[in-house]
């Protein structure tokens, strides 16, 4: 189990990172004043991944404690 708990703790990492890198990563022609809302649903699946990776963070922490 500690393995598996380990390597879900680096996935969850890993979706932290990627996460991130989403809800800061624009189209490099986006027009910053438009109304379309893409802005926010890009930061808002940032946020949704980030927080997926944390849940695989606690699963693998509780993992390694079995």
């Amino acid at each position: 189990m500690d393995v598996l708990g380990i390597i879900v703790i680096v996935v969850g990492v890993a979706l932290i990172f990627a996460g991130r890198l989403t809800g800061r990563s624009l189209p490099p022609d986006y027009d910053e004043e438009s109304d379309d809302g893409f802005k926010e649903l890009l930061f808002g699946v940032g946020k949704v991944i980030t927080m997926i990776g944390i849940v695989f963070i606690i699963g693998g922490i509780i993992c390694i404690v079995i």
